[in-house]
């Protein structure tokens, strides 16, 4: 079944893969999913151009539900179908119709902590979700593995509840590594971020990983999305911040 639907979240995920996610016109989440080895990154691009992007519209072939609480918003589409249709007009009122208190509230289910905060697998409606932060603390720079960077977000939901997620938005995670390379400091960089996040209205899309190996029955909180209004990066895509 062919279906338009508008991404809000396109998610950095390990070995050059990503994970989509977003809304059709009833309100519905859907993450299209393939089999292994799943989406690369070169398939966002159509002859050089990224078409697979936050508030792209875009129209998939859908061939089947796959469900799998908590991601219960899985379906299995064909990868050759993916046609861009055009870019949300209103991107706040996309996120609005997913729109949540606090981050609890998008998982109806208890969050547990250490290490890090996370919801048992193979239970809970939904694994996808919006909330507008209450207070943005401080954006992290972290050492991640083999040299690279792992990004995170310190902030207070709605609710008063204290997070520090990783921030998986691939196109945030572009622009947050290019930072380095503008002779700044990490220091300097974290906090001239933090004080932008800081100053304009936030809206976080919150996921949930899968169980790994070490932790096979933990579905760890994540920030898929970070979209700020008037929007910090200007319209710009993962692709623009690709070097």
């Amino acid at each position: 079944m062919k279906i338009e639907f508008a991404i809000t979240d396109l998610t950095r995920m390990q070995r050059g893969k990503a994970c989509i996610a977003g809304y059709d016109r009833h309100q519905v989440a859907i993450r299209p999913v393939l089999p292994g080895p799943g989406i690369s990154e070169r398939s966002l691009y159509i002859n050089g151009l990224p078409v697979i992007f936050p508030f792209a519209v875009v129209e998939i072939d859908f061939l089947q539900e796959n469900p799998q609480p908590p991601h219960t918003e899985d379906r299995v589409f064909d990868p050759y179908s993916v046609r861009f249709l055009r870019k949300v007009r209103d991107p706040k009122a996309i996120l609005e119709w997913s729109l949540f208190k606090s981050v609890a509230d998008i998982f109806e289910q208890p969050i547990q902590e250490g290490p890090g905060f996370y919801v048992l697998d193979c239970q809970g409606p939904r694994s996808l979700g919006t909330v507008r932060p209450a207070k943005v603390i401080q954006l992290i720079y972290e050492a991640g593995e083999e040299g690279t960077w792992d990004y995170r977000l310190h902030f207070i939901d709605g609710s008063g509840e204290l997070y520090r997620l990783k921030i998986t938005d691939l196109t945030w995670q572009y622009y947050l590594h290019s930072q380095l390379s503008h002779a700044q400091d990490r220091e300097s960089i974290t906090t001239q971020v933090t004080t932008i996040l800081q100053s304009k209205e936030v809206y976080l899309r919150i996921g949930l990983a899968r169980g790994w190996k070490k932790f096979p029955e933990r579905c760890y909180l994540q920030i898929n999305g970070i979209h700020t209004f008037p929007d910090h990066l200007e319209g710009k895509t993962f692709a623009d911040f690709v070097t």
